[in-house]
């Protein structure tokens, strides 16, 4: 894959990390979608398998699991390269100030949020529940309750009057990575750029050692069960992230781009992104009102609130869905799907296999069938109870997984390559077919 012959192709490849990475290329452009954990160290993995990579134009982060987010803050840190845009998910924006300016008193009064929920909690030491990745699944959403069908200005499966995309993307053109210039930064992250006597990022690791001490310590006082325990420790590993993310960005002077979960769900209208190149599928991009709730609720990213992005097919541009860990749909069992704010492609695509393809998530693949021809799926990382059963027996697309508990053989890249001008004839299939069907 490091060859120049194929090096102009459009291109979507699983890493081969225990998390979960992927980069995509359209023409000379790089994306790279999530990072993998942080022992995953996804930046040395770029450099062995693409040293020819000078520059990530864009680096996206759907959300704050650590499988997700961990290897990014590296990344951005020491990535000998250029960096052009960071794309992060909105409800992380009004956590960052204080994350920034006092990281010890942040972590302090999580705690205390913590040992007030033991507290409401007496007798029962099981804390588990604000842990649950689906939890309120089954109840109505906000966006139910507000969406009507005059809100949807999309094109509906089986409207033939909406017009397809306009393909003004030819082979090899450029593209305006700032053509949709969003609305400006929030003023505290200018006023965070601009600041000195920032605390260090030692002073940032002994608060969260400390905050990981405190947690298991409440554990083994059996006033945590250990799911509620690892529940935590992910939230302090979230607060790490996100911390890293910020810190890289503010140092090297990036353009951050906020995409809001929340926006999307009571509108059902997606915005933002670089139409024709990646755009949003879950999210407006926005400076997102602030989240008046406790810290733990907007620092427990939940799996339904993953950010989801597409890059469109034309007649010459390999059209990606970027999955993230999204069941692609929310309301009762996920039943209402995203996919439906966005005009259906008009050409077949390919798609990553929603949540390393986990049983949760099996209502992802219905939304996609009624959606698009997808005719490859990408499986990254995951594991050893991932892929489930539905994704196992999916006939439909063909599965290229990077990793494959089931059969333990060696991660690797996987994924698809377009051959030329006309991306469909011939794809080239990258890496082993899925070996668990």
């Amino acid at each position: 894959m490091t060859g120049t012959r194929i090096a102009s192709w459009d291109q979507l490849l699983a890493l081969p990390v225990r998390g979960e990475s992927f980069l995509l290329r359209r023409s000379h452009y790089a994306v790279l979608v999530d990072g993998g954990w942080k022992k995953d160290k996804v930046r040395s993995v770029l450099a062995t398998h693409f040293p020819a990579i000078g520059k990530l134009d864009i680096v996206v982060c759907t959300h704050g699991d650590g499988d997700h987010a961990g290897g990014l803050p590296d990344l951005l840190k020491n990535w000998p390269g250029q960096i052009g845009q960071v794309w992060l998910p909105g409800r992380w924006a009004d956590v960052v100030p204080d994350l920034m300016k006092d990281p010890k008193g942040f972590v302090k009064r999580l705690l205390r949020e913590l040992d007030g929920i033991i507290g409401a909690n007496k007798p029962d030491p099981v804390v588990s529940s604000p842990f649950d990745r689906f939890v309120g699944a089954d109840d109505q959403t906000a966006a139910e309750t507000f969406r009507t069908d005059e809100d949807l200005s999309i094109r509906r499966d089986g409207d033939d009057e909406a017009p397809f995309r306009e393909e003004e993307d030819r082979y090899g053109a450029e593209i305006d990575l700032g053509a949709t210039e969003p609305i400006d930064e929030p003023t505290w992250f200018d006023e965070l750029r601009k600041a000195v006597n920032l605390p260090g990022d030692e002073v940032a690791s002994r608060a969260f050692e400390s905050a990981r001490s405190s947690i298991k310590y409440r554990e083994r006082k059996l006033r945590l069960s250990a799911g509620a325990a690892t529940g935590w420790l992910g939230v302090i590993d979230t607060v790490e992230a996100i911390r890293g993310i910020a810190n890289a960005a503010i140092a090297r002077k990036l353009r951050v781009r906020w995409f809001d979960y929340r926006a999307f769900e009571t509108t059902r209208r997606p915005s933002g992104g670089v139409p024709g190149f990646l755009e949003p599928i879950n999210a407006r991009e926005q400076a997102p009102a602030p989240l008046y709730a406790n810290l733990l609720l907007r620092l427990t990213e939940i799996n339904r609130h993953s950010l989801v992005f597409f890059a469109p097919p034309t007649i010459t541009r390999l059209g990606v869905l970027l999955c993230g860990d999204s069941p692609l749909g929310d309301g009762s069992k996920f039943a209402t799907s995203f996919l439906s704010s966005t005009a259906r492609p008009r050409y077949p695509i390919v798609s990553t296999a929603p949540h390393h393809g986990a049983e949760t998530n099996s209502a992802a693949y219905q939304h996609m069938r009624g959606w698009a021809d997808i005719i490859v799926l990408v499986r990254a990382g995951g594991s050893s109870s991932q892929p489930g059963q539905t994704f196992k027996s999916l006939k439909w697309p063909l599965k290229v997984c990077a990793t494959c508990p089931a059969t333990r053989r060696a991660a690797h890249i996987a994924g698809v390559a377009s051959a030329g001008p006309d991306w469909w004839y011939p794809l080239v299939i990258v890496g082993k077919p899925c070996a668990c069907a």
